[in-house]
Order: structure tokens, then C-alpha cells, then sequence
């Protein structure tokens, strides 16, 4: 009798452990987050401003500020996010350089997510005097130029 329950109790436990070990790869096999279905997003800014001069810049969204900088004349300056799921990420800055003082949506969710026109996981853009120019991957130039803001949207 003793002998029946022993085997029986092993039966119950071989059976828990193969359940276990299903289990696991199954979960093991089951699809895990990738980042794919919100990625990683770079922008990145080029101080294309004429002659030698450099770029002072400061830019932000509403939850992160990303600190008052310097560029030197043909310097690059990038940051990366998530952008999100919503749909709303807004990054601005403001530009500076002799007397000059301009603001830009830098990255627009709503303008740059990947599959818009000219939407970009890595925006490139070139500051000019004039406004700034977005990198076109179809073209492979910078000529998606857009405006300053106005000083209404500052």
C-alpha cells in the first residue's frame, strides 16, 4: 500500500514538473516586447548658420528640458526619445546667434512620426539663417525647409 501511494505521489509530481516546464517554453516562445511599436527616435541639428558662427540653443518638450548649449559653426548636436504612444511629443527650441533670436518645433509628432510625408526616425535638420531644413530621404538633401515659428507660437 505504501509502495501505491509513493508511486502515485511521483506520478502527481512528474506531471507538475512537465506542466512546469511546458509552461516555461511556451513562455519562452511567446512574442516579446521589442521597442518596434514605439522606437526610438534621434534628432539630430547641424549649425549651418554663414560664416563662423556659432549656434546657442536650448531645447525642450513639456517633461524634459535639455539644457542651454553651444554649437561651433558646422557642429552636430542630437538627443534621443520615445516618442508617444498618443501621438503628442512636441520638442521646441530656441536658437540664438548675434542679435538674432528664433523658436522651432524641432520635432512635431504629428509632422515627423515615421510614416508621415517626410516623417523620420532620425530627423536631421540644418540650421540656417533663414529657418531650418529637414533631411529628405527621398531626395537625400536637406530641402524640406520649413519657417520660424512666429512669435504668436513662442
Amino acid at each position: 500500500m505504501g509502495s501505491l501511494l509513493e508511486l502515485m505521489a511521483l506520478l502527481i509530481m512528474t506531471m507538475c514538473v512537465n506542466v512546469i516546464i511546458i509552461r516555461g517554453a511556451q513562455h519562452a516562445m511567446a512574442p516579446k516586447p521589442s521597442g518596434f511599436d514605439n522606437p526610438r527616435t534621434t534628432v539630430m541639428i547641424h549649425n549651418d548658420l554663414e560664416g563662423p558662427l556659432p549656434l546657442r540653443y536650448h531645447c525642450k518638450s513639456r517633461d524634459d528640458d535639455l539644457g542651454d548649449w553651444t554649437m561651433p559653426p558646422n557642429g552636430t548636436w542630437s538627443f534621443k526619445f520615445r516618442p508617444s504612444i498618443f501621438g503628442n511629443t512636441l520638442f521646441f527650441c530656441s536658437f540664438r546667434w548675434e542679435q538674432e533670436l528664433h523658436y522651432f518645433d524641432i520635432y512635431k509628432q504629428n509632422r515627423d512620426r515615421e510614416f508621415a510625408k517626410f516623417g523620420c526616425r532620425k530627423c536631421q535638420w540644418k540650421i540656417y539663417k533663414n529657418g531650418p531644413c529637414k533631411f529628405n530621404k527621398k531626395t537625400k538633401m536637406f530641402d524640406v525647409c520649413l519657417p520660424w515659428n512666429s512669435p504668436d507660437n513662442n
